[in-house]
């Protein structure tokens, strides 16, 4: 054996030394103690029997002492054959700029080798010189379109970074070789990353042509058929399933998906309805379907009653588990039915408080009804058991502040500018909190700040002016923010107000008038805004309709004791 293996060596070595293997350039070494063919084929000799060693070093793995054989091969005569050699061998113990400088020598003195350049290549990719090697991949098979290999790298590594060009290269493959399963794979995987849904079936179809039987296979092929919207297609691949497989609820449960996509409800219903009362079927398995019809709420209101009785019937099945309770939450939410979705969301935070979102969605129903109070309440109890979640800290602050219980405001939307602390929003209402507690310094840093973070954010800009407004100072910077946030929300009647609030403060009552006035036209509003328009007024001297409007404000709080005293008086 080990005959055999060195005579395989040295004719190895004849052939690349020579350059009967590739037809490359060799270049021998001018020395040694006499002149002439003598010492030329004495060098020669020399050089094959170190690259004789070298190669039965790599044999048996010694790649280390292979490369110092190799080394010693050149210091006689310079051959690609030996750089190639040399090559391998640095790629193989990681040495990898010293494999590429190696093969570029080889590829230069034999450019028609492809080995050497499939080397080069591969020392390029292993650096991580990914545009180089796609270059020599592309100059392989420019020279040579029959390397299926070739094609392929080169392919692979097109698919970080021109992908549709990948995918071009793939099919290319497969029109010239034919279709090959790994091709195919790498064809359907990157069509479907690029949402070529089509294509991705296609590829998918030839590989059930490689192996027929594979159903896992075909199961694949009919959904990626889905994702294309070919339902035909898709629903023919099912059938050929079903045939051989009656009793697969998966396989039936795809079909029924496929019908509820055509809006063919009635055979969709028929089907699920056959796994839903089957007792081997998982709770995961019915909530899917509840899934799939409540993912078509939005688009299809009629759908909601029967997806709400598939959650009731999953609830009544499994009543300690929250999933269904969940879902039915949320039903309520869509259909608008506050005490569907209160009850449920409700019974979730029983079952799984350490689910924050229920939290926040029951508090949600309340908050949209300016039920503070509950809010409150309903929050309190959630930063018990997840007191790190921002949502419930922050949430619970905006209903602190609008009960105007501002210390304890302040202590939750801190903790809330803890877990998030370049949260926006919440540095606004932070504000609005130090504002209302008279630390204005603490105030006017969080508005700096926030504004460095988001320079055009429209809530900033207009909360940022009417405290300035409110305490009469910095009115010129106050006027531009107020111009900024009109601009970006021109029928916000907050922000109609501060710009006329704005224009009070600067003694341009007019101006003033006709901002808060567009406020009020533009619907409900606070009983501040008619004050202001009261004060505008008094201020141009119409005290009757400054009675009028301080009034109407005082309808609609009637606990402003200032502004009570204020209409007593008649005056500012």
């Amino acid at each position: 054996m080990f005959r055999t293996l060195m005579i395989c060596c040295l004719a190895g070595a004849f052939a690349l030394l020579t350059g009967c293997a590739g037809g490359g350039e060799t270049t021998r070494s001018k020395g040694g103690d006499s002149s002439g063919t003598g010492v030329s084929d004495y060098l020669h000799q020399k050089a094959i029997q170190s690259f004789i060693n070298g190669s039965l070093f790599e044999v048996k793995g010694d790649n280390a002492q292979a490369i110092l054989e190799y080394q010693d091969a050149l210091s006689y005569e310079k051959s690609g054959g030996i750089y190639y050699a040399l090559a391998r061998n640095y790629s193989r113990i990681g040495k990898h700029a010293l494999a590429i400088e190696a093969a570029k020598e080889a590829v230069r003195m034999d450019p028609a080798n492809l080995d050497y350049r499939g080397t080069l290549a591969a020392a390029y990719v292993a650096a991580y010189e990914t545009d180089t090697a796609a270059m020599e991949y592309e100059e392989i098979v420019r020279r040579d379109s029959s390397s299926l290999e070739a094609w392929f790298n080169l392919a692979r590594l097109y698919e970080p970074r021109k992908p549709l060009r990948a995918l071009e290269i793939y099919e290319q493959i497969t029109n010239r070789f034919g279709p090959e399963w790994e091709v195919l794979l790498r064809t359907a995987e990157l069509a479907n990353k690029l949402r070529q849904f089509n294509k991705a079936a296609e590829a998918l179809n030839q590989m059930t042509e490689i192996d027929p039987s594979n159903q896992a296979l075909m199961r694949t092929l009919a959904q990626t058929y889905v994702r294309a919207e070919n339902y035909d297609g898709a629903l023919e691949v099912l059938k050929e399933l079903r045939e051989s497989n009656p009793d697969d609820l998966n396989i039936l449960a795809d079909e029924a998906e496929i019908h509820l996509f055509r809006k063919e409800y009635k055979l969709a219903s028929e089907q699920f309805e056959t796994i839903l009362k089957q007792d081997s079927v998982s709770m995961e398995a019915k909530l899917h379907i509840g899934e799939l019809y409540f993912a078509r709420l939005g688009a299809d209101s009629t759908l909601a009653p029967t997806t709400r009785s598939i959650f009731e019937r999953i609830r009544d099945r499994y009543p300690l588990d929250w999933h269904a309770y969940w879902f039915l939450g949320a039903i309520g939410t869509v259909t608008r039915d506050d005490s569907l979705t209160v009850r449920n969301f409700r019974k979730v935070t029983e079952l799984a408080g350490w689910n924050a979102d229920a939290w926040v969605y029951l508090s949600s129903v309340f908050l949209e009804k300016n039920n503070f109070e509950e809010v409150s309440r309903v929050l309190e109890a959630a930063v018990k058991v997840v007191p790190d979640d921002f949502r419930v800290n922050f949430l619970l602050g905006v209903a602190y502040n609008r009960l105007e219980k501002n210390e304890e405001a302040a202590r939750v939307l801190e903790r809330a500018r803890q877990l998030n602390s370049k949260d926006v929003d919440a540095m606004s209402q932070l504000a609005v909190v130090y504002e209302a507690l008279k630390r204005y310094d603490e105030t006017d840093n969080l508005y700096e700040e926030a504004l460095r973070l988001d320079p055009t954010n429209h809530l900033v800009l207009n909360n940022y002016s009417y405290s300035l407004a409110e305490r009469n100072i910095q009115l010129d910077r106050a006027k531009e923010m107020s111009e900024k946030a009109v601009a970006a929300r021109p029928d916000n009647p907050s922000y109609l107000d501060t710009m006329g609030w704005v224009y009070f403060r600067l003694g341009e009552y007019k101006e003033a008038a006709e901002y808060i006035k567009r406020a009020i036209e533009k619907g409900e509003v606070s009983a501040v805004v008619y004050e202001h328009l009261g004060d505008i007024y008094y201020k141009m001297d119409n005290k009757k309709e400054a009675l009028e409007q301080w009034n109407i404000a005082l309808q609609l709080d009637e606990k402003n004791k200032e502004l009570r005293d204020k209409i007593l008086r008649g005056s500012l």
